[in-house]
């Protein structure tokens, strides 16, 4: 959900700022950046993916008292850039949803916070304890790091952004548990789902577009 600056407090504002610019650092500084100098394709399919999600985050269901779900797409973001470029990509959808939705550039850290940092942070994590203990395959790939990271991605993500709403009194508790925390657990299966279908179409169609997606290592041999 896209939080406004005028229902946050000082120390939820200044928060996410901090915990953004240290995240947008991290992956300025590491991100693998030979791998779309000069390349325009790569270029154009990140910025591409990056629309995607722009109008993806200006819509979704609305439900009492103004709280509205919409899907993070961090999922299919992360495998196919790797965590830095997901977060720039984020980036760049955000800015546009703040501007047009006029959420206020204050929250803007906080939200780059609970519906990119956190998801992309959590797919990644367990994209990288599924290499080290899960047997390389196809269908682990897909199950496990499309349908499931993404699934408890979201209900991380909504979970913290509840805590927030509710520790800024944003709403009441009656009325957070009424009307969001109930419907967090019925978010992972649809974020699980979309993301876990374009992630196979996209390693059928589209593999070299997937930077964690390696045939000898999920497919020869198996």
């Amino acid at each position: 959900m896209n939080l406004l600056a005028e229902s946050l407090g000082l120390t939820t504002i200044v928060g996410g700022w901090v915990v953004f610019i240290l995240a947008l650092l991290w992956a300025l500084k590491t991100a693998p950046w030979h791998k779309v100098n000069g390349d325009k394709a790569a270029q154009h399919v990140l910025l591409g993916l990056s629309v995607i999600v722009f109008f993806v985050w200006q819509f979704g269901a609305n439900l009492d008292n103004g709280i509205t779900f919409h899907f993070l797409l961090m999922t299919l973001m992360t495998l196919m850039f790797g965590p830095q470029f997901a977060i720039v990509g984020m980036l760049l959808a955000l800015i546009g949803v703040t501007y047009q939705a006029d959420l206020g550039w204050l929250s803007f850290g906080i939200n780059a916070v609970l519906m990119g940092i956190v998801p992309i942070t959590v797919t990644w994590v367990l994209y990288r304890l599924g290499a080290k203990f899960l047997e390389a395959n196809f269908f682990v790939y897909i199950f496990y790091n499309g349908f499931f990271s993404s699934a408890v991605g979201v209900v991380v993500s909504l979970g913290l952004s509840a805590l927030v709403l509710g520790l800024n009194e944003v709403y009441s508790p009656q009325i957070l548990e009424q009307s969001f925390i109930v419907y967090i657990p019925l978010m992972a299966t649809p974020e699980g789902f979309v993301n876990g279908m374009l992630l196979a179409a996209l390693v059928v169609l589209k593999p070299n577009w997937i930077a964690t997606f390696h045939d000898q290592t999920y497919i020869n041999g198996k």
